[in-house]
């Protein structure tokens, strides 16, 4: 868990930064220039929607609370890619940085005690090979993984 006083200073001296004419509040300008300064790689339709659902009092603008809101969002989309990313090098036990059909049949009887038959696999492979290379990478994986739940 995020110690609350830093989290708050951390957010403060990035609220700061980005508020270049110390009005108190950001613009979706002063967002997509400061998080790109800030090496945050967040797309133009995600900060949007971000925006969008953060802002409590509708005037199309970012105050501190409300920013606080996007990076405690931030912050728990980053621990949930890295907890995914652990479980994706668990079910990789050759290294090789992507999860064979054999692999995600071992992983899935081991892990989810579900033992599934050869053209059940191949249905599972098809549904989350998006690339169809015979092989599910961690970004194939991330999008799918409600799938193995």
């Amino acid at each position: 868990m995020v110690d609350r006083e830093h989290l708050h200073g951390h957010v403060s001296a990035i609220f700061s930064a980005i508020d270049r004419n110390k009005d108190g509040i950001l613009s979706y300008s002063d967002l997509r220039l400061g998080f790109n300064e800030l090496g945050f790689k967040i797309a133009d339709e995600d900060l949007k929607g971000m925006m969008l659902e953060v802002d409590q009092d509708g005037d199309g603008a970012i105050n501190f609370s409300e920013m606080l809101t996007i990076m405690i969002r931030m912050h728990k989309q980053t621990r949930e890619s890295q907890n995914l990313l652990k479980v994706f090098e668990v079910m990789d036990k050759d290294g090789n940085k992507r999860i064979s059909k054999s692999e995600l049949k071992k992983a899935l009887k081991l892990y989810c005690n579900k033992k599934v038959s050869n053209d059940e696999m191949d249905r599972i492979m098809q549904e989350v090979d998006f690339d169809n290379d015979g092989y599910i990478s961690f970004v194939e994986f991330a999008n799918c993984v409600h799938l193995f739940k």
